[in-house]
């Protein structure tokens, strides 16, 4: 397959420092995937513009290590006439780039350029253009089996025990000219720290508490005094782990468990590497405030408010705003997929190793549950408790129990393709390709895919034999799928499981 790289990508690559730390893992996986690396001949005489000669000489290097296109392919009017105006030198080489894909000379396109992913979706070729993340996201999902390590982790840990020359932290250092100082003073504080196995850093997360008499002179416009949680660093290099919503969970658990009001995060726009950072946040509910004043630059502030729920919005970005007044569920789950979607919720009876992995729903806050049962009458914002049904063989009435409260995000069934149901299952799903072409042939007319978001795990499991005495089911049966409790069922069952949740107000 042939994958053609745009100029940034080559100078993502070939600096002597690193500007892109996600830049292995796309080079790891065209590696490992055999793919043949392509540049544009337009995008050498582009590399040979830059003025600085010792960056010069280290391209010309570094070049022989590419496919170079040897022709270039001409534009056709079917093709010029979706694309805006020509108007500089570069918008000429990024509809050249385009034009490659558009006329199949090449297989894909990978560029770090929004604006010309944006315009590859209007040529009907977006699925055939990347960014670094889309790449290592998608070939994550598809080939585990060639993924580099076994497990990630996210801990607690002090800071004075984490390696600020890990190279991890260059691109915060760059950005920010008192990082190091201000790292090394908070040698005895807590950070969240995700490692791999072989304890490379794919992530850090610092956050804390700020009362109403903290001073935001520097923001614009300014905040009223509230009660914030402070999310101070904030950075994942692209795995496709999903692990920016794993951040993201503990940054609402903690805000919840701190009873704040808001959440906000400031951040460098003008980096490329923050884009998805940005798309992360914008999902979950962050809104554009205002700006920071910093080092004689502009930050982008964005919040995120607690306690009310925005009907305008979706479900997941109102998260962890829930409303009580919504249609509740029961939904069983066979044993063996619970804890692999549902990691948050195992059990004290299973070995915690068995349910670490490199499974990227593990790490996302939305999930995916697949059906084929006939109910349909359920919507965004319901609520469901999940079910985990008793291994074969065992006594089901003390083994089958409650574990979870998740919360309809998006409800998906008529597929008219299979590229289109597999399409929704993403990387958020327990199931194999190998299960979902099963579900397909033997369930295509009635698969519904349903997209929750995790809420929180029942910190004590209620069983069948629970359920039973409360009336819910009738022995000696268990629930059935998307079975609806009463408002009264779902408030006991939360209290006698002990599990305290927070309503939004409507």
């Amino acid at each position: 397959m042939k994958v053609l790289l745009d100029t940034n990508i080559v100078i993502h690559r070939e600096n002597v420092k690193v500007t892109n730390p996600s830049i292995g893992l796309l080079f790891y996986w065209l590696d490992k995937l055999h793919y043949d690396k392509c540049v544009h001949p337009w995008s050498i005489e582009e590399l040979k513009r830059y003025k600085d000669k010792n960056m010069q000489e280290l391209y010309e290097t570094k070049l022989p290590a590419y496919t170079i296109l040897k022709s270039v392919s001409v534009p056709q009017e079917d093709f010029l006439a979706r694309l805006p105006k020509e108007e500089s030198a570069n918008d000429k080489i990024d509809h050249q780039l385009l034009c490659e894909v558009f006329n199949c000379r090449v297989d894909l396109l990978i560029t770090e350029d929004k604006k010309l992913r944006e315009m590859a979706q209007k040529l009907g070729i977006g699925q055939k253009v990347y960014s670094i993340n889309e790449f290592v996201s998608e070939k994550t999902e598809e080939y585990p089996e060639l993924i580099s390590y076994k497990m990630l982790s996210v801990k607690k840990e002090l800071f004075g025990d984490v390696d600020l020359n890990d190279a991890f932290f260059d691109s915060l250092k760059d950005a920010y000219p008192d990082f190091i100082p201000w790292f090394n003073k908070k040698s005895e504080e807590y950070a969240y720290v995700c490692r791999t196995d072989e304890q490379e850093t794919k992530g850090f997360l610092y956050i804390k508490t700020e009362d109403q008499s903290e001073n935001y002179s520097s923001i614009e416009p300014k905040f009223s005094p509230k009660k914030r949680l402070k999310v101070g660093t904030f950075k994942v290099d692209a795995s496709g782990f999903r692990l920016g919503e794993r951040f993201i969970k503990i940054i609402f658990d903690n805000a919840l468990y701190r009873k704040v009001d808001e959440i906000y995060v400031t951040f460098f726009e003008d980096s490329p590497n923050l884009e998805a950072l940005k798309g992360l946040l914008e999902t979950w509910g962050f809104v554009r405030h205002g700006i920071k004043h910093s080092y004689g630059k502009e930050e982008s502030v964005f919040v995120k408010k607690l306690g009310a729920y925005d009907a305008d919005a979706t479900a997941k970005a109102n998260f962890p705003n829930i409303l009580f007044n919504k249609q509740k569920f029961i939904l069983p789950i066979m044993a063996k997929y619970h804890t692999s979607l549902l990691p948050d919720s195992i059990l004290k009876t299973e070995k915690q190793i068995n349910f670490m992995g490199p499974d990227a729903q593990k790490y996302a806050l939305q999930k995916v549950y697949i059906s084929w049962a006939p109910e349909r009458d359920i919507h965004s914002g319901d609520l469901i408790l999940f079910y985990r049904m008793g291994e074969e063989g065992s006594n089901k009435k003390y083994t089958s129990v409650l574990t979870t409260l998740g919360m309809v995000d998006q409800i998906y069934y008529s597929f008219k393709t299979k590229e289109e149901f597999f399409s929704h299952c993403q990387n958020r799903s327990v199931f194999s390709k190998d299960d979902l072409d099963y579900f397909w042939n033997r369930h295509r007319g009635n698969l519904m895919v349903l997209k929750f978001v995790f809420v929180k795990s029942l910190k004590n499991r209620l069983t069948l034999d629970y359920l039973q005495q409360l009336g819910v089911v009738e022995p000696p049966n268990g629930p059935r799928p998307f079975m609806r409790i009463s408002d009264d069922i779902f408030k006991k069952i939360l209290s006698d499981s002990k599990t305290n949740v927070k309503f939004a107000e409507a």
